[in-house]
C-alpha cells in the first residue's frame, strides 16, 4: 500500500491549510511552534533539541478510516508519519526531515507520538 499517497490525498486541504497558518504566525520557529502553535485539545508539540527535534503527540487517533473502523493494522499509522513529512516538504521544500513514530493508539499507546528531526534547514525564512 502506498501510505504516501494515502496521506497527502487525506492532508492536502484542509489540514494543510491550518499547519501553514500555524507555521505562518510564527514565522516559521520550529521552536515556538512546537512549544506555542502545537499545543490545543487535539495534539501537543515540545522541543527535544531547540532547532533540530520536535515531537508531536496526538491525543486520539486522527486516521478518518480507524475512526470509522476500516483499517485496524498498527501498519497503517505510517499513512501519519507520511502526512507529517508532506506537511513538512510543503512547509519548508528546502529543508529536508526525519519523521519517527514513537508510539501509537493502534500499538497499544494512550496517544501517537511522532519525533521530526531536521536534518537541513532552508535558507529562507518568512520575514
Amino acid at each position: 500500500m502506498c501510505y504516501r499517497e494515502e496521506a497527502i490525498e487525506c492532508v492536502k486541504d484542509h489540514i494543510l491549510q491550518i499547519h501553514k497558518q500555524i507555521y505562518a504566525k510564527y514565522n516559521g520557529d520550529f521552536d515556538r511552534i512546537y512549544t506555542e502553535g502545537y499545543n490545543s485539545k487535539f495534539y501537543t508539540g515540545r522541543v527535544i533539541e531547540p532547532g533540530k527535534v520536535y515531537e508531536l503527540s496526538y491525543l486520539e487517533c486522527t486516521c478518518p478510516k480507524v475512526k470509522c473502523g476500516l483499517r485496524h493494522n498498527p501498519q497503517q499509522c505510517e499513512c501519519s508519519r507520511q502526512s507529517i513529512l508532506y506537511i513538512l516538504s510543503q512547509l519548508e521544500p528546502d529543508s529536508q526531515f526525519d519523521v519517527r513514530i514513537e508510539n501509537t493508539i493502534l500499538r497499544g499507546s494512550d496517544r501517537c507520538t511522532f519525533r521530526i528531526i531536521r536534518l537541513s534547514e532552508s535558507r529562507i525564512k518568512l520575514a
